[in-house]
C-alpha cells in the first residue's frame, strides 16, 4: 500500500475525529497520525518513530535545574546533619544538638515531600492519560479486530481491554497509589526514632505494593494468552467453513476466493497496523512523564547513597525509602502503559494467526 492508500483508509475509519479527540485530550502532545498511520501501513516503521520522535521535541523538558537543585540540597543537609551527629560530643547539654539535626530532618522532608507530590500528580495523570487513550481508540481498534478475525476476538479484546481500564482506574488509582502515600508518611515517622520501629511494616507495604502491580501484569497477561487459545480458534473454523462455500461455487470459486482472501488479507494488515499504531502512540504520550519519574528516583536513591557514607542512618534510610516510594510510583506507570501494549500484542498476534 502506498500513501494515498494510508491516508484512504485513515478516513474510512474515521480516524481523523479520533485525532481532533486527541489533541484536545492532551494538549501537550502533538503528531500527524495520519502520516504515522501510512508509514507504518507501508511498512516504514522507523519513520513512523522518527514523526513520533519530532513531537516529542517540544516537549521534552528535563528540567535540569530541578534535578540539580534536590541532589545537591540532599547533599548539603546530609552533610549538615552528618556534622551535627558527629560533633554532639562537644556539647554538654545534647538537646542542641538534637534540635540541630530534627531542623534539618524536617527541611529534608519539606524538599521530598515536595517533589513526592509532584511524582505522584504526574503519575496519576499517566494512569487517567492510559484509561482515556484506551477508551478513546478501543472502537476502531475491536472494529478491525472483528473485520479481520470475527465477532468471537472482538468480543474477547473488548472485554479484555476494559479489563485493563478497570484495573487502573479501580486498582491503581483508588488502592494502590493511596498505599505509597501511607508508605512515604510512614518513613516520615519511622525515621523521627532512633530505632526504626516502623521499618517491618514498612518492608510489608513496599512488598505488597509490589506484589499487587506484578499480580495485576501477570493476571492480565494470563488471561489474554488463555483467551488467544479459544476465541481465534472459533473465527478461523468459521473462516474456514466460509472460504470452501465460496470456493465451492461453480464457475467462480476460484476467482471468488482468490477476492475473499485478498479482503481478509487486507483487512488483516489494516488491523495490525492499528494495532502498532496505538502502542506507538501510548508510549510517546507517556514516554516524557515516565522518562521524568526515572530521573527523579535515580537522583534520590544517588544522594540518599552519597550522604550515607556519612551522615545519621536514620536520615538516610528516610531518603533511600522516598526514592523506593517514587521507583513504586514508576513501576505502577509503567505497568499501566504495559498493560496495554500486551494486551494488543496479543490481540494482533494471535488474530493474525488464526487466519492461516
Amino acid at each position: 500500500m502506498g500513501t494515498q492508500e494510508g491516508s484512504l483508509l485513515w478516513e474510512q475509519m474515521d480516524m481523523g475525529a479520533i485525532a481532533r479527540d486527541f489533541d484536545r485530550l492532551f494538549p501537550g502532545f502533538s503528531f500527524d497520525g495520519e502520516a504515522v498511520f501510512a508509514d507504518i501501513v507501508q511498512g516504514h516503521l522507523w519513520e513512523a518513530v522518527k514523526k513520533l520522535a519530532g513531537g516529542l521535541s517540544g516537549a521534552l523538558l528535563f528540567q535540569r535545574g530541578e534535578f540539580r537543585t534536590l541532589f545537591f540540597t540532599i547533599l548539603v543537609l546530609g552533610v549538615a546533619a552528618a556534622l551535627f551527629s558527629n560533633f554532639a560530643d562537644l556539647f554538654q547539654d545534647h538537646q542542641v544538638s538534637d534540635l540541630a539535626f530534627y531542623f534539618i530532618y524536617l527541611l529534608l522532608i519539606a524538599v521530598l515531600l515536595k517533589f513526592f507530590t509532584d511524582t505522584a500528580g504526574t503519575v496519576r495523570e499517566i494512569l487517567q492519560n492510559v484509561t482515556t487513550f484506551i477508551r478513546l481508540y478501543i472502537p476502531t481498534y475491536i472494529l478491525a479486530v472483528g473485520s479481520a478475525s470475527g465477532a468471537a476476538s472482538a468480543s474477547a479484546g473488548y472485554q479484555l481491554l476494559l479489563v485493563v481500564v478497570y484495573l487502573i482506574e479501580w486498582g491503581y488509582l483508588t488502592l494502590l497509589l493511596p498505599f505509597v502515600h501511607v508508605y512515604v508518611l510512614l518513613t516520615v515517622i519511622n525515621g523521627i526514632w532512633t530505632g526504626e520501629k516502623l521499618a517491618l511494616l514498612l518492608e510489608l507495604t513496599q512488598k505488597a505494593v509490589g506484589g499487587s502491580i506484578k499480580a495485576s501484569l501477570w493476571l492480565i497477561t494470563g488471561f489474554s494468552l488463555l483467551q488467544s487459545m479459544v476465541s481465534p480458534v472459533i473465527d478461523s473454523l468459521q473462516y474456514s467453513a466460509v472460504k470452501r462455500a465460496v470456493s465451492a461455487m461453480p464457475g467462480l470459486g476460484d476467482l471468488t476466493k482468490g477476492m475473499f482472501e485478498m479482503v481478509m488479507g487486507s483487512a488483516v494488515l489494516v488491523k495490525n497496523s492499528l494495532g502498532l499504531y496505538m502502542m506507538l502512540a501510548l508510549m510517546a504520550l507517556c514516554a516524557v512523564p515516565l522518562l521524568k519519574l526515572a530521573l527523579t528516583a535515580c537522583v534520590i536513591k544517588l544522594s540518599a547513597a552519597l550522604i550515607g557514607i556519612i551522615s545519621d542512618k536514620r536520615l538516610t534510610n528516610c531518603v533511600s525509602r522516598m526514592g523506593e516510594g517514587s521507583l513504586m510510583l514508576l513501576k505502577m506507570a509503567m505497568t499501566s502503559v504495559g498493560m496495554f501494549v500486551i494486551q494488543v500484542a496479543i490481540i494482533t498476534f494471535s488474530t493474525g494467526q488464526a487466519m492461516h
